[in-house]
């Protein structure tokens, strides 16, 4: 049963099994104190198997690699595709409805570090759609 990794996820290091070192990837980060150094990461695409991996797309952090792993979540594409939305705008601390609406939609891509909005692929149309709607209540 395999499942394959949707997002980059941190690593603790302190408690890996030897099936689980061989996944792990350390790329430059930063400590506490703000001074670079090597962070411990499953990177996104990066395949589990056994029971983890069932574990992960139940979640959303992860979709089935195989058939076995997608017979026993049990879950239509579509269901699969909430649940890793869901997690997805989780991990990015979207937790206003207004905007997860708006990164389901493709509107928003995100926040920027000063907490406004980036901008995701349908910003555009709906700029234009907002400055439509503006114009017509005047």
């Amino acid at each position: 049963m395999k499942a394959r990794l949707s997002l980059d996820q941190y690593c603790d290091a302190t408690k890996l099994t030897p099936e689980l070192q061989p996944l792990v990837s350390w790329v430059h980060g930063k400590d506490a104190a703000g001074k670079p150094t090597l962070v411990a990461m499953y990177l996104e695409g990066c395949i589990f198997e056994g029971e983890i991996a069932l574990q992960l797309c139940r979640t959303g952090q992860a979709a089935p690699a195989d058939e076995e792993c997608a017979l026993a979540l049990g879950k239509s594409a579509a269901e699969i595709a909430r649940l890793q939305i869901e997690y997805k705008m989780n991990a990015m601390g979207i937790n206003n409805k207004d905007d997860r609406e708006l990164y389901r939609a493709g509107v928003i891509a995100g926040y920027e570090k000063d907490g406004t909005y980036r901008p995701g692929p349908n910003w555009a149309k709906y700029k234009e759609a907002q400055a439509k709607l503006e114009e017509s209540e005047v």
